[in-house]
């Protein structure tokens, strides 16, 4: 049963841990601004309503592992328990009194407790001979948010404690800042006030249970309050609660140690780079396919079958059949796998991020493609290829084959967007099994990329964007990423070291500024009137959005610059124009003039590219001015011919 009581209430006589199959600290700036603001509009002669903490007593085989911690529970009779709801809230609690004793002076007492006291109450105890230390609130020893928590949160121990960095330490570090820089704004008597109303106005609905099966049970569907448990987090808990089932097997506290040990490591990958965290998510059902099997069907089908379908209790106790029984062994096999493939998964969406055992050049430059371009329906294809540690040349040759048939397939040829998907997802099956050697996977997407190949569609496609207003070439999805490729070839082709063309800038502009330039521009000056008569509005059109007239500026450019004569785009006179930018821009700055014969010449030249790096055949030159949409353009040749 549930009784209302208050933050300095809770704390009395408690020593709370959260458990190992709880999650880490998941709040972020929307719900810490919530708690903020409940605490600021919140009158003092009032009471705010917070919402449920859910403590299991923790048991005596339990707590008898924490040495530490024996002075506080059968010296002064503090009784251990485990959060099984609440913790994001009472974590915010603690983090946010931590902050308040750190923005006051030393002297300072809020609500009549000196900093120490309150330090004692929620933080740490401290006997009175300075040698026995027990911390009131915090996560098992083994959670890497343990040690962060009492080092980088609490301030305890030395500043060089090592920690393990993961996405939950990374959301402890925020909270805190958040807290310290709200409170920084603040008065002393604001600050008390806040203090005041976070320890003796909020109120928890407390409850306690002491059942351990029904303690899993409670955490999956009481979790579905604040921000919802992610698969992932709901699978560990599944896990280790099948681990409690076989208790005739001495193996089970090896498996939760070793389930526990997994997800460490997964989170400390998922966030090991912190400006590009990894989805979870993403994680689990990508490894669902390689490892277990594919379905059509949308949405969680992945979480429905792991929950629903294959790690269930009735799986352990009493199947419906024996084909249906869930062994140690093989939620062992499963857990090493998923911890056997997050390093890789990392490594492929950040291939140039420093990583012990991944440091194949050639391999960080074709990931680093696919992460442009899309990997589509190849994670899983390779993940499996990692996992089963094939040699760095054949992994090299599978990465090449992925990435000319998602451009070939998709960016070229405009498939739909699941043409292939579950041929690929069934070779990453039989490759993690070994049923099947790279090199019949290799050959298996490049028979695939010739099947689905089609210059006709392609000509098709940019025809349709001209006729709907869509700007031709200049709209079509594959542009970015086609002049990138090119900006690479170019930088090869000259032996330079330095790459002027950033490609976050150049898909990521500004607004009112361009990274693709028409150096034809879409509005026409007097000058380029001239250099662009006698032809048609319509074909001038053509002319402005087609893919030779289309430049990757190293540098967002202001919209309204466009429209300057080709002189001033190749150089200003203020130090800006094409002959200091990208390898593309020096190229055409290279040129005298730029009329429809230069657009034309371009554009082949461009086309020719694709050939050469896709290893695929576009057509004879008739087609191809078709596919630019120039077959009204006269190139020299044909004028010269003409002329005589």
């Amino acid at each position: 049963m549930g009784n209302l009581k208050s933050l300095s209430e809770i704390f009395e006589h408690r020593l709370i841990r959260i458990p190992d199959y709880q999650r880490g600290y998941a709040w972020s700036h929307h719900e810490l601004g919530d708690f903020w603001e409940d605490l600021l509009q919140l009158a003092e002669n009032r009471i705010h309503y917070t919402g449920v903490i859910t403590f299991e007593p923790v048991k005596a085989e339990a707590f008898k592992a924490w040495p530490d911690d024996a002075w506080l529970i059968e010296g002064k009779g503090y009784k251990p328990y485990y959060v099984v709801d609440g913790q994001q809230r009472l974590t915010t609690s603690i983090i946010l009194v931590q902050a308040i004793t750190e923005n006051v002076a030393d002297h300072t007492e809020l609500n009549y407790q000196t900093k120490n006291e309150i330090h004692q109450k929620y933080v740490q105890q401290v006997a009175s001979d300075g040698l026995r230390r027990s911390f009131l609130f915090g996560y098992e020893k083994d959670d890497p948010s343990e040690q962060y928590l009492r080092t980088r949160i609490f301030g305890q121990g030395s500043s060089n404690s090592q920690y393990q960095d993961t996405l939950y330490t990374q959301n402890l570090a925020y909270a805190k800042k958040f807290f310290l820089v709200k409170l920084k704004e603040m008065n002393p008597e604001e600050v008390a006030c806040i203090f005041r109303k976070l320890t003796q106005k909020l109120k928890f609905n407390v409850y306690e249970i002491d059942d351990e099966i029904d303690v899993f049970v409670t955490f999956e569907t009481m979790n579905n309050r604040g921000r919802p448990l992610s698969n992932l987090e709901l699978l560990k808990n599944r896990l280790i609660y099948l681990s409690t089932l076989f208790h005739d097997n001495a193996g089970h506290p090896v498996l939760r140690k070793s389930i526990n040990d997994t997800w460490k490591t997964i989170y400390e990958y998922l966030g090991k780079n912190p400006d590009h965290p990894l989805s979870d998510n993403s994680f689990l059902r990508h490894h669902w396919i390689m490892y277990f099997q594919y379905t059509r069907n949308k949405g969680d089908d992945y979480i429905r079958f792991l929950l629903d379908e294959k790690f269930t209790a009735r799986g352990v106790t009493h199947p419906a059949t024996e084909d249906k029984r869930v062994t140690i062994e093989e939620i062992v096999n499963y857990v090493r796998s998923l911890q056997e493939a997050i390093k890789p998964w990392f490594h492929i969406h950040n291939p140039h991020f420093p990583l012990p055992g991944f440091d194949n050049s050639k391999t960080k430059d074709l990931l680093d493609a696919l992460n442009r371009l899309s990997f589509r329906a190849f994670r899983p294809l390779i993940l499996a290829a990692f996992c089963t540690n094939q040699l760095p040349i054949d992994i090299n040759r599978l990465l090449t084959a992925a990435e000319r048939y998602n451009f070939t397939a998709f960016t070229i040829s405009q498939r739909r967007a699941n043409t292939g998907d579950s041929e690929f997802y069934s070779l990453a099956r039989r490759l993690l099994r070994k049923e099947l050697t790279i090199e019949f996977v290799v050959n298996m997407i490049s028979s695939w990329t010739e099947k689905y190949y089609s210059a006709t569609n392609f000509e098709r496609y940019i025809k349709e964007r001209h006729e709907l207003g869509r700007q031709g070439f200049y709209h079509w999805d594959g542009i970015h990423y086609l002049l990138y490729e090119y900006e690479t070839h170019l930088l090869k082709r000259g032996k330079q070291a330095t790459r002027k063309l950033d490609w976050h800038e150049l898909t990521h502009s500004k607004k009112d500024h361009v990274t693709i330039e028409h150096i034809y521009p879409q509005t026409e000056t007097d000058y380029w009137a001239a250099k662009f008569n006698p032809y048609t509005n319509e074909q001038k059109r053509f002319l402005s959005h087609s893919l030779g007239n289309l430049l990757p500026l190293s540098r967002a450019k202001n919209a309204s610059l466009q429209n300057d004569s080709f002189a001033l785009k190749k150089n200003n006179g203020n130090g800006v124009g094409y002959y200091n930018g990208s390898c593309a821009e020096n190229e055409v700055g290279q040129l005298e003039w730029w009329n429809p014969e230069e657009v034309l010449s371009r554009g082949l030249r461009l086309l020719k590219f694709i050939e050469e790096r896709w290893s695929i055949a576009l057509g004879d030159e008739d087609f191809k001015r078709q596919l630019l949409c120039l077959d009204f353009v006269k190139d020299d040749s044909q004028q010269i011919d003409n002329e005589s």
